[in-house]
């Protein structure tokens, strides 16, 4: 194997003179943080098993009418969120209750923080329910059956109409003879108005998407089995997961990785890593899962960074703007007896799965439409022998989210902006690519918006990103990369004229002054450290053209790339490699790709390109900067031989 750099771009040669200077002094830059606030969100939803209505009554501690008055998610002990709604009781069926009683679910929205529990019921304040509640193990009221438990009731006039009228009436014919003697809740009084701060959340209509499918990556999953359903082998069980996936691969852009098969040692809906992955859990052994006919749950959590016209880090398909998912699970309850079944098993999985790729339920109450109980993605399990099949309902409704024809996707950039008494108007200084990928197009259009304009503006032309300084600034601090600070930024995203990449961001890190006129874009501080004079010269080859390690880049190239001018080993070269990886000097946050060829003469990019981020933050802000080491993984095996090239993008 072969490996070398390629810098693209001829040198430009700039002929200097020195100058006395007749102008002002240059002043300091405004700095801003980032406007736009993360959210965090979580979601989950769950399959159930049938319960006739007389079995629901039973199966609850308390059955009532009710209608929601106040409704407030709160973080509990367990840094779980939970929301707990209070009801105006007006009719009793089984129980004793107050006044007004209150019922806590999983799930809800604190500040930034979002989680969808799809097992939870969604209640609106204003909105009249058929209510079976049963005690939990902390003692408070919860829906027996979740979502399904909780029955919406709508008026038409005086009457109620179907499907929540057809519930009242059968729970209604079964306590003809009286209130059906049930659980004492009169400890469990609610609130008789809206909290002040009241937030209320349950995910609806929120659309989240894992991004690594528009880049070619699979989604890594990890499988806990460390309990099975009875007589299920480990190979069965993972076969049932495999098939699970291919469903929804089948019919998307998905793809799918096993990174592992171990002990999570907790809940997987618990776990918080934003790390992109989908754990699945086929045992409730951690007791996550409530309610005897609940068969799984599954879910994810997601971030949002919404920008004031829209736009979102998930992307946008078809017009539709998503926030981007960090993380998905799927919790199964082994120990049902119907999960035994090999079929039902896969259907409950893919299910699930269904949620942690953001699907609702195709209907949240039983229908006759067939196009709707016939999904994999209906509330109920059908355990039917279909296993992990879908319905006519649920290809269309994934697409929206995981379409073949992918969104594009870009990279955030950086600049470190020199200033003069006359601005630099030089190639490659002060200006970045917006440089986008697809997997199906090449021809992209580059979008902008929000473009700051406080210490000076940017153009784009070309498909790069210049800013130009309003005024002649000395030396700033160089704000860490790996924050949101700036001093100017730049929104910007690529289309394909059907889907757009998440937003990227150029922003400016810092001000370099160039005290020396006419400016070569080279700053002062930058040849005081390295030649020990701000004037360049030909003797120690100082000029911005010259190469003073003979290494093949001259300054202004090595000033650009973070490297040392004087020191031929402090380049943009491999360091180490083998048949898996490459290792590289490279500036953090520079953005790398690597392309390979067989024959020397065809050259096309392989993977995906990189941006390495491996410092800490003394470096990150430290000016001038040295190089880090840079590691690609994942190189093509496919060829008996393949020679590789790393290309700094502009």
């Amino acid at each position: 194997m072969f490996f070398d750099f390629f810098l693209p771009g001829p040198s430009q040669r700039t002929h200097l003179r020195r100058q006395a200077l007749n102008v002002s002094k240059p002043k300091r830059p405004w700095v801003f943080q980032l406007a736009c606030c993360f959210t965090a969100l979580l979601a989950s939803a769950s399959s159930i098993l049938v319960l006739s209505t007389d079995e629901l009554v039973t199966a609850s501690d308390a059955v009532f009418r009710g209608r929601v008055v106040s409704v407030v998610s709160f973080k509990a002990a367990d840094d779980l969120i939970y929301t707990r709604a209070s009801l105006r009781v007006n009719e009793t069926f089984k129980g004793t209750f107050p006044r007004i009683v209150e019922v806590v679910h999983r799930g809800g929205r604190v500040a930034q923080e979002q989680e969808f529990y799809g097992l939870s019921p969604r209640l609106d304040v204003g909105g009249e329910y058929l209510m079976f509640v049963v005690r939990g193990a902390d003692g408070k009221l919860q829906c027996t059956q979740g979502h399904a438990s909780a029955i919406r009731l709508q008026a038409d006039g005086d009457n109620y109409v179907s499907p929540g009228k057809d519930w009242l009436g059968e729970v209604r014919s079964l306590c003809s003879a009286g209130v059906i003697p049930g659980g004492d809740v009169t400890d469990q009084a609610g609130a008789s108005g809206p909290y002040a701060a009241a937030l209320t959340g349950m995910l609806s209509g929120v659309n989240s998407r894992f991004t690594q499918p528009d880049r070619g990556e699979p989604i890594p999953y990890l499988i806990d089995a460390d309990s099975l359903p009875s007589g299920m082998t480990l190979t069965e069980a993972t076969n049932a997961v495999q098939e699970a996936l291919n469903a929804w691969v089948s019919v998307t852009s998905l793809r799918f990785q096993l990174e592992a098969i171990q002990s999570f040692g907790q809940g997987a809906d618990t776990i918080g890593s934003n790390d992109g992955k989908l754990r699945i859990q086929l045992h409730d052994n951690h007791g996550r899962i409530s309610g005897g006919s609940v068969l799984g749950i599954g879910g994810r959590g997601a971030s949002s960074s919404t920008l004031p016209w829209g736009w979102d880090i998930g992307g946008n398909v078809g017009g539709t703007e998503f926030i981007k998912s960090t993380r998905g699970y799927v919790v199964l309850k082994a120990s049902h007896g119907s999960m035994q079944d090999v079929a039902t098993f896969a259907e409950v999985l893919c299910h699930e799965i269904g949620h942690a790729l953001n699907l609702a339920h195709s209907s949240e109450v039983v229908t006759g439409d067939p196009i709707l109980s016939e999904a994999i993605m209906y509330f109920q399990a059908h355990a039917d022998g279909r296993g992990a099949t879908l319905g006519a309902y649920d290809p269309p409704i994934i697409r929206q989210i995981y379409p073949t024809n992918t969104p594009p996707f870009t990279f955030n950039r950086t600049l470190d902006v020199v200033t003069a008494s006359t601005q630099p108007n030089i190639a490659g200084i002060n200006e970045v690519e917006l440089r986008g990928y697809d997997l199906q197009s090449s021809s992209l259009t580059v979008v902008t918006n929000g473009g700051s304009a406080y210490n000076g503006e940017f153009k784009v032309a070309g498909g790069k990103a210049r800013f130009t300084a309003d005024d002649w600034y000395s030396d700033s601090a160089r704000l860490n990369p790996a924050n949101g600070s700036y001093y100017d930024i730049l929104y910007f995203r690529l289309s394909d004229g059907t889907n757009a990449s998440p937003y990227g961001m150029v922003r400016v890190l810092s001000f370099l002054d160039d005290d020396v006129s006419p400016t070569d874009g080279i700053p002062s501080s930058w040849m005081v450290n390295y030649f020990g004079h701000a004037n360049p010269q030909s003797g120690d080859k100082s000029r911005a053209t010259d190469d003073a390690d003979n290494d093949r880049l001259n300054n202004r190239q090595e000033f650009l790339l973070g490297t040392n001018p004087r020191d031929a080993n402090s380049a943009l070269r491999i360091t180490a490699f083998d048949l898996n990886a490459l290792q590289f000097q490279a500036k953090a946050y520079d953005l790398y790709e690597v392309v390979g060829s067989t024959n020397f003469t065809t050259w096309t990019r392989v993977g995906v390109p990189f941006v390495p981020t491996n410092a800490d933050g003394a470096f990150l802000t430290s000016l001038p900067q040295t190089n880090i080491v840079g590691v690609v993984s994942n190189l093509p095996l496919t060829e008996s031989q393949m020679f590789f090239r790393v290309l700094r993008v502009p």
